[in-house]
């Protein structure tokens, strides 16, 4: 059995796809930048006075709140979430949801999880864009940081 090699990502280095004016994604991990089956992890960036459109899934989907200013929350179908830093959250197939951060002034910044990239729409959009699903800014990030430990 080969080993496959260990892969160091810090989403500094990933390009994020501007999906519109209000939101942006980062997409940190996926089978084609692994090299191997791997959970999918998105980082999502939602504009201050802004809200998502929201939708619902076939599969769950996990939320880690990464940066969030008070007054922001994630509505989980007639539920409204007030959210800070450090949550998790648990989406259930078929819940709808969506995310507030119009009484912020701040980005709100969460980490998406998916068992498989494929789950995640915006990994589609990346494809149609740039051909392929993850684009880093420089090649050489892992070996130029290790350099200079």
């Amino acid at each position: 059995m080969n080993k496959l090699p260990w892969k160091l990502v810090n989403a500094e280095n990933v390009e994020a796809l501007v999906c519109d004016e209000t939101y942006s994604s980062k997409m940190l991990t996926g089978d084609e930048m692994a090299g191997q089956q791997i959970i999918n992890i998105n980082e999502g960036t939602l504009q201050p006075h802004c809200r998502t459109e929201g939708g619902a899934h076939e599969e769950t989907e996990l939320y880690y709140i990464v940066s969030a200013a008070p007054g922001t929350s994630v509505w989980l179908d007639d539920d409204c979430v007030p959210v800070k830093n450090g949550d998790i959250i648990v989406i259930p197939p078929h819940v709808f949801h969506w995310i507030d951060n119009t009484m912020s002034d701040q980005p709100f910044v969460l980490f998406t999880l998916w068992p498989k990239q494929e789950q995640n729409g915006v990994f589609f959009a990346r494809l149609k864009a740039w051909g392929t699903s993850v684009r880093n800014k420089d090649d050489q990030y892992t070996q130029k940081r290790l350099a200079s430990k």
